[in-house]
């Protein structure tokens, strides 16, 4: 019997191509993600909202019209969502000015490459786990400036108390 390891890192799918969405849920799970998956993207958000998965890969016909919307929706649930964004090369040229966004990283060019896949995400997961130690480190930095005065105030007054 396989154990199911807690730390598996969870990804979410948002594909209305069955075919694709169903390579991919093989894939990834090979690898050893949990993954979420469903077929358009209210849905996907409610997930993204139960769960707030690492990585959320959306084909283009998951896109609504004007997708900035739903990017903005899961910049409000996570603070860092990564989303990739699965094309065919013709398609990638109306899904490029997206990159420029925060939350979209990158576009997972179909045909799936299983190599260009583990890849993006393995580099994705490690810039994940650095940004995490980085907030981790930021607010433990704030945290000793603030207690820092604080502690010269209580010794002073204990001195001044000793006289």
């Amino acid at each position: 019997m396989k154990l199911i390891r807690k730390s598996r890192l969870r990804l979410l799918i948002i594909c209305k191509e069955n075919k694709l969405r169903t390579d991919l849920i093989t894939l990834l799970t090979g690898y050893g993600y949990f993954v979420d998956y469903v077929e358009d993207r209210k849905d996907g958000l409610k997930k993204f909202q139960q769960y707030k998965q690492l990585i959320v890969i959306i084909d283009i016909p998951a896109l609504p019209n004007d997708p900035e919307e739903m990017f903005m929706e899961f910049l409000a649930y996570k603070k860092n969502p990564i989303i990739l964004i699965a094309a065919r090369k013709e398609e990638q040229e109306q899904v490029k000015k997206y990159l420029g966004r925060k939350e979209v990283y990158d576009i997972l060019e179909l045909p799936l490459n299983v190599n260009t896949i583990k890849i993006t995400l393995r580099r994705l997961v490690g810039y994940s786990q650095l940004m995490a130690r980085n907030e981790f480190l930021r607010i433990l930095v704030e945290l000793i400036v603030f207690f820092i005065p604080l502690g010269i105030l209580l010794i002073y007054l204990f001195i001044q108390n000793q006289k």
